[in-house]
């Protein structure tokens, strides 16, 4: 019993040993859309606006209107889409199992080829078949992943996506925001919120590293290069419309 209990203990810390990524990797998604979407959609409010020649206060205005309301709507629709897939894994699962209860033999000679096709050795592969067979929820388990690419696993915590999805739009989203906020002289706000930008999206680049535990540049250069793409875009379009309507309040 005692070497039982410390099995269990050593496979407890095994789990949360770091190879296995941190407790934020699930939600590792939702921390960089989140993050990346609230960067480059502010800075582009402000880069579209200083294009066009508007003043401090429309810049700061319509940040915060994009803070609030474009992270309420990624939030809502990471929580929806994620309910949704999750509405869709329940139906399949259903049909899985309906399919196993009507035609149980077509059903394991599909877990048995899913098998074979992983490598399991002849000799096994009947044994390892009946095994899996013998628990309905644990055939029906197998037949989702083998036949859809689902697992529930995927689907857990809409709510709790949702909250890191916006509460990463909204606190990397502020950064390009800060040198209009504060009293910043006029002609250091925009070189300060470019300086802003391009070191939140490098922050929120290692978060991804740190979290997926890949090489510590990769994050950050991916997410500089794809964030820094959006924001010229934007920038290029607020001058280009300055100068076609002649907007410049």
């Amino acid at each position: 019993m005692t070497e039982r209990r410390n099995l269990k203990l050593a496979l407890r810390e095994h789990q949360e040993h770091a190879h296995h990524g941190t407790r934020l990797g699930e939600f590792i998604r939702g921390i960089v859309y989140g993050g990346n979407d609230g960067i480059v959609t502010t800075f582009a409010v402000v880069a579209g606006t200083v294009g066009a020649g508007m003043p401090r206060y429309v810049v700061i205005i319509l940040g915060l209107a994009n803070l609030l309301a474009d992270g309420a709507s990624m939030a809502t629709g990471a929580y929806l889409s994620l309910k949704s897939e999750f509405d869709q894994y329940k139906r399949l699962r259903r049909e899985e199992k309906q399919e196993i209860a009507n035609d149980p033999e077509i059903e394991r000679a599909e877990i048995l080829a899913y098998l074979e096709s992983k490598g399991v050795p002849q000799k096994e592969l009947e044994q390892m078949t009946d095994t899996i067979i013998s628990n309905e929820e644990l055939w029906a388990d197998i037949m989702m992943l083998s036949e859809h690419g689902m697992a529930r696993e995927s689907y857990n915590k809409p709510l709790e996506h949702a909250l890191v999805t916006f509460c990463s739009f909204a606190f990397f989203g502020s950064i390009p925001l800060v040198s209009y906020i504060l009293p910043f002289d006029l002609a250091l706000r925009f070189p300060i919120a470019i300086a802003a930008t391009i070191s939140s999206l490098y922050v929120l680049g290692l978060t991804r590293s740190i979290v997926t535990q890949e090489r510590l540049f990769r994050g950050p250069l991916e997410i500089m290069g794809v964030g820094a793409l959006g924001a010229c875009i934007a920038y290029g379009v607020g001058i280009a419309l300055r100068n076609i309507v002649g907007v410049a309040l």
